[in-house]
Parts: structure tokens; C-alpha cells; sequence
């Protein structure tokens, strides 16, 4: 059983008055298996973001399902959505746009942790702040920074930890090196590659670089006007 999937999804907006339409998907049909990385490769506006918000639980779609672990998300409620957002956790491309602007560092990464975890300890979650600050190389005294202080690369490996710290099953990282130049790229690539190793995460990978996908991917898939086709190997 994929651990994250959809089925015969198409997503339909709106243009001009209420008769025309514009179909960003048009009867997609994608799988994760646990453990994986995936790779959706493809042009600027050919709906792999609105994929992505999908999978995420971001946006609905206009007809078709999106299921985790088997379980349609459309039918989760409760407890039982909360677990899912808790386990799916997205990477914008800015990722600073993700982060309370007015928290410092330190809040962005801890509240997440006391709203899902509310038996831990502040001493434990400070534990495992500091721990996994030192695994991504970041200096304690970036928790007294703000997001808009943080480099590039400082705010994508946050959110990654942001999404570790809540112990998520996967990562959905919508062009996460898009604005980093290549030495922060290669660290942000091998980071994420670590993680999987690792933790076993399954990732979601987007980008329009061929390339990037295909080295951190196990299957890549285009995405082209809505339409996504599994790759060949020798594609």
C-alpha cells in the first residue's frame, strides 16, 4: 500500500465569469511508496505546485481522491486529519514565507511540537531542538534570530527541521533549491538525502531541473499542461 497517493485527480479554476475554466490537472493519478523519493519534473505552470498543494492537503481538488495510507483524505476528520497534516509537511520554494514573520526561530520550530506532542516536556523539546540543530550545522544562536534575518540556506534547512521535529512520514519539497546558488544547493540536496537515509522519509521532490530530480529521485515523473507521465529510464 502507497503511503501517499491520488487517483483521477483534475483541478479546475476559474477565469473570466462563472462559464470559463482553466484545468491546471487534468486526471492525475500518482503513488508514493514508504521510504521513496519521487521526482515531478516540468515547465513553469504545468501544475506541479498545485499537485503538490494537493498531495499536501492544501488545496481540494475539483474531482478525484487523495489517499494516505489507503485512508481517503477527504473522509478524515478529528484526530485523524490532525495526524495527517502532522505526517505530511510541505517545503514552500520561499520557504520564509511559511514562517510567522514576528516569532523568532526558536517559537517557529517549538510550537509546532507542543500543539501535536502536548506531553513533552520543554526540556525535551529543547533537547531535541539543539540536537538537530547540529546535525543540519546551524548555530544555537539562530533561535534568537528572526526568519527575515536567516539566509537562503539557514531558512530551508529550519523547515526541514521543522518538519523533522514533528517526526513527518513525508516531506513535500516544492522547488526547495530554486533560489540557493550551487554550493547551498548541493547541501540542501545531500541534507534531504541524509534525512531519507536515515529516518526513512518519503520525499516528494519538484523542480524544473531534470538533472536535480533524476539524482535524488527513484521515479520521476513530467508533468506537462496538467498531464503527468512516468518517465522511463533512458527518457
Amino acid at each position: 500500500m502507497s503511503i501517499l497517493s491520488c487517483e483521477h485527480v483534475a483541478m479546475k479554476f476559474r477565469t473570466r465569469g462563472d462559464e470559463n475554466t482553466f484545468s491546471a490537472l487534468k486526471d492525475v493519478s500518482f503513488r508514493l511508496e514508504k521510504g521513496e523519493s519521487a521526482g515531478i519534473v516540468g515547465p513553469s505552470g504545468s501544475g506541479k505546485s498545485t499537485l503538490a498543494e494537493i498531495l499536501g492537503g492544501l488545496e481540494k481538488p475539483s474531482s478525484g481522491e487523495v489517499f494516505f495510507r489507503g485512508r481517503s483524505l477527504s473522509s478524515m476528520k478529528g484526530d485523524e486529519l490532525k495526524d495527517f497534516h502532522r505526517n505530511v509537511q510541505y517545503i514552500f520554494q520561499d520557504p520564509k514565507a511559511s514562517m510567522n514573520p514576528f516569532f523568532t526561530i526558536a517559537k517557529v520550530l517549538r510550537e509546532p511540537v507542543r500543539i501535536n506532542f502536548p506531553s513533552l516536556s520543554d526540556e525535551v523539546i529543547n533537547e531535541r531542538i539543539e540536537s538537530l540543530l547540529e546535525r543540519l550545522s546551524l548555530p544555537s544562536w539562530i533561535l534568537k534570530r528572526r526568519p527575515y534575518e536567516l539566509s537562503g540556506g539557514q531558512a530551508q534547512r529550519i523547515v526541514i527541521a521543522r518538519a523533522l521535529l514533528l517526526e513527518s512520514e513525508v516531506i513535500i519539497a516544492d522547488e526547495p533549491t530554486s533560489s540557493l546558488d550551487i554550493s547551498v544547493q548541493a547541501q540542501i540536496i545531500n541534507l534531504m538525502r541524509h534525512i531519507r537515509r536515515d529516518r526513512g522519509t518519503s520525499f516528494i521532490f519538484i523542480s524544473h531541473d531534470l538533472d536535480l530530480v533524476r539524482y535524488f529521485s527513484d521515479r520521476v515523473y513530467r508533468m506537462e499542461d496538467g498531464v503527468l507521465r512516468e518517465e522511463d529510464a533512458d527518457d
